[in-house]
């Protein structure tokens, strides 16, 4: 046969172009070979329990957010001690945060394994990506290639105790479908498909069946099974077990594992042990071993394992993101096992806030808020307070204003009326008896009379020291009174002698007071009464004035309205009040009028 033109082992296809492989010396020649150069084998035992070498990592780059920084460490420590580096700050915005391990010079021996956690983020302890595989190739029936497929260990298996012998074996099931071509299929146990992989990785019993159509158990087809080694020098972890080879670039990591059993001896097992992180290696079945397969068929793969595999040598470790707070990064050099070698590498490492989330900028804020509120409030209530001083003055100038005015009609107007009043009443006497004559000037005296009362009432309105609840009710007193005199009726007025201190505007009591006269005047004409009454009184933030008599009275759903009822309430209207008249026949009338007091007098 044919030896091999191409033998290599990768993480995708591990074998792609062989020739025609041939089977290796028997064990029996490379044994005595063995003796022949050197003497009897080592004998077979467990992975050692205690750490073999010291070794601790160092840090190579830290890059925050795409720069790099200086990377300062303090005096370096001894023994088991800590090696610390001086802390990095960031904001949250300049992640991503890249660390940067490798092996500390000279680095002898090298870091096989590293192992890091990010204290007050990970809670445990994380090996770095690396895998270890159990790989299925399958050839033709010249022994050539045609695909494999791999199946992945890494991190540690169920059960793992720290040590191989602490720890219990996991069984695992892996399934593939035979592809085109393929008419036997190689099992491999490779450590090294990625650069820097190391660790442990032992199996016990290899079981590849047929699967059932069912896909629920076996057919019972078995094409190979492993459930103990045979061969010479099975006592040395060199031995060499009847169809297995070794094979890579790193001869030493196939090794041979004792199984350690409570009723009887120590039985070996296949095993790889990686501390080399740069070579790989391991297990190959031999062609005569491999079984023979069909295309189609689904197989069944049945491995009991154990395990515990990561990175070796160096390390890249990556946050994208983390919550503002503190962190402390540390790291382990470790053995192939995960075992500390030495002293471990600690960054303390401080998230900070943007400055806006920031204790002292929130206090700041805080108390600036609060000056500006303060002084915005300050500066309101002056504004405030100017424009109250502003309306007062303009309110003061508008009632000196009116003052003037009022002054001014009383005594320009006034006095030219009650002049002409006088010569009325002096032609009056002087004139003949003859009516035609007299008419006119009684008309005038009459005209002037009104003119005069008319004006009393436009200075009462004009003038603002008549501009309270108290000076209404004085003037409607005085205005009652002296109407109904001249018409030689009763007067009944219900108003009180102590009044509120309230304010009321000159167009509100100039309203008020005209709705009133239009009243009184349809009273006075239509009713035919003997008595009238006027009440005044105040209902909380309303003003109440009610003017009643006991005249003919009429029916409001029948009677024709004129002027003065519509008159009065517009005027009502106009100071947002209401007028409300209860009238039948023979009953009298009573008018209610009713208004809100204006927010000034409130």
């Amino acid at each position: 046969m044919r030896l091999a033109q191409e033998f290599r082992l990768g993480t995708n296809v591990l074998m792609r172009t062989m020739g025609v492989v041939r089977a290796p010396f028997p064990s029996t020649a490379l044994l005595a070979l063995a003796f022949l150069a050197g003497g009897t084998l080592p004998r077979l035992h467990a992975v050692d329990e205690k750490v073999r070498y010291s070794a601790k990592p160092v840090i190579t780059e830290i890059v925050v957010g795409g720069r790099a920084v200086p990377v300062k460490s303090s005096p370096q420590a001894d023994g088991i001690g800590e090696v610390s580096y001086e802390g990095i700050s960031l904001l949250r915005g300049e992640f991503p945060l890249n660390l940067a391990l490798d092996t500390a010079a000279p680095g002898k021996p090298p870091i096989v394994r590293l192992r890091t956690r990010l204290e007050g983020w990970e809670s445990e302890w994380r090996d770095h990506e690396s895998q270890m595989y159990l790989v299925l190739r399958f050839i033709d029936e010249n022994n050539r290639a045609v695909s494999s497929e791999s199946f992945i260990r890494q991190g540690h298996s169920p059960g793992w105790g720290g040590l191989p012998q602490n720890s219990r074996w996991h069984s695992q099931v892996n399934e593939v479908e035979v592809p085109e071509r393929s008419h036997r299929v190689q099992i491999l146990l490779v450590s090294g498909g990625t650069p820097r992989t190391t660790g442990f990785w032992a199996v016990r019993r290899l079981r590849l069946s047929v699967r059932s159509a069912d896909n629920e158990a076996p057919t019972g087809i078995q094409l190979y099974q492993l459930e103990s080694l045979s061969g010479l020098g099975l006592d040395s972890p060199r031995g060499n077990p009847n169809g297995w080879l070794r094979d890579g670039t790193g001869l030493d990591i196939p090794i041979l594992y004792s199984r350690l059993e409570d009723d009887g001896p120590a039985e070996p097992v296949l095993a790889l042990l990686d501390t080399s992180p740069d070579n790989t290696g391991g297990w190959l079945q031999m062609v005569p071993a491999a079984a023979r397969i069909v295309p189609g068929q689904h197989l069944r793969l049945e491995v009991e394992e154990k395990y515990s595999i990561g990175r070796g040598r160096d390390a890249d470790v990556s946050f994208l993101s983390l919550p503002v707070g503190d962190y402390v990064f540390r790291a382990w050099a470790t053995d192939e096992l995960g075992r500390p070698t030495g002293p471990s590498l600690r960054v303390p490492v401080v998230v900070r806030p943007p400055f806006y989330a920031t204790a002292w900028f929130r206090m700041f804020g805080a108390v600036f808020l609060t000056a500006a509120l303060l002084a915005a409030v300050r500066y309101l209530s002056w504004r405030k307070m100017q424009e109250q001083m502003r309306l007062l003055e303009q309110r003061r100038a508008v009632e000196e204003e009116r003052t003037r005015l009022a002054r001014d009609l009383h005594d320009e107007m006034g006095s030219r009326f009650t002049q002409i009043s006088l010569l009325a009443g002096r032609a009056l006497i002087s004139a003949p008896a003859d009516q035609a004559v007299r008419e006119p000037i009684r008309s005038i005296n009459g005209a002037v009379k009104e003119l005069a009362s008319a004006l009393e009432e436009i200075v009462w309105a004009a003038n603002p020291k008549h501009d309270t609840l108290e000076g209404f009710g004085n003037y409607l007193a005085q205005y009652t009174g002296a109407v109904v005199r001249d018409a030689d009726l009763r007067c009944r007025l219900d108003i009180p002698t102590a009044l509120p201190e309230h304010s009321l505007p000159s167009g509100f009591r100039h309203r008020l007071m005209m709705a009133v006269k239009e009243a009184l005047n349809n009273t006075l004409k239509h009713a035919h009464a003997t008595e009238v009454s006027v009440q005044l009184e105040l209902d909380g933030s309303r003003l109440l004035v009610t003017v009643s008599d006991n005249g003919k009275g009429f029916d409001p759903g029948t009677v024709k309205r004129g002027n003065g009822l519509d008159h009065l309430e517009r005027r009502m209207v106009e100071i947002c009040g209401t007028c409300e008249i209860e009238s039948r026949q023979a009953g009298g009338t009573r008018i209610h009028l009713a208004v809100p007091l204006p927010k000034s007098a409130l």
